[in-house]
């Protein structure tokens, strides 16, 4: 039976991995359906960033019961990131100003991704002293993120369209997670 510790540090990886993905794949949805890519993949890149943030600070409001709040944020994590290609490829088609629909999916997703880190940090210090239980935690979301760039840029962005691209990325984290917990 794997430690929750592990499971913990597994889990990052896989969420580091599907957070930078996340933000490559709006950064380029933004780009196809508004145009302009610096601009788009700046922007996206920094609501996201200011969203993790946030997500960040309004973890602290979370007192009890971590470990379930931290599964339910990977579930709504992994949903979102499943359906938000095809939620703005859908509503592009509706609203005029497109902005109004990939933003907010930028910082819905960027908010959940900041909920990560602090709540596997206070979840996992009662099984490491606080210099390790940090560098771990970083390490693995890091080390997530170049494997998640990596899988983007010379697999996902070739071979699979958006819409699917975050399908089975939202599905596969999903699937981890629920192997995961039950180990936990």
């Amino acid at each position: 039976m794997i430690s929750t510790s592990k499971a913990l540090q597994i889990s990052l990886f896989a969420t580091g991995c599907s957070g930078i993905v996340s933000e490559f794949v709006l950064s380029t949805l933004a780009t196809y359906l508004i145009g302009n890519a610096t601009f788009q993949w700046t922007m996206i890149m920094s609501i996201m960033l200011f969203a993790m943030g946030a997500g960040s600070r309004y973890s602290r409001n979370f007192k009890n019961h971590l470990l379930d709040t931290f599964i339910f944020s990977e579930f709504l994590l992994s949903s979102l990131c499943a359906v938000s290609s095809v939620i703005a490829f859908s509503l592009s088609t509706q609203i005029e100003s497109r902005e109004l629909v990939i933003y907010p999916l930028a910082f819905s997703i960027g908010f959940l991704i900041g909920l990560e880190i602090p709540l596997v940090t206070r979840i996992n210090s009662s099984y490491q002293e606080l210099g390790i239980n940090i560098s771990k935690v970083l390490e693995m979301d890091y080390f997530g993120s170049l494997a998640g760039g990596i899988l983007f840029a010379f697999f996902s962005f070739h071979y699979l369209a958006l819409s699917i691209h975050r399908f089975y990325l939202g599905a596969s984290i999903l699937l981890w997670h629920h192997g995961l917990c039950g180990a936990l």
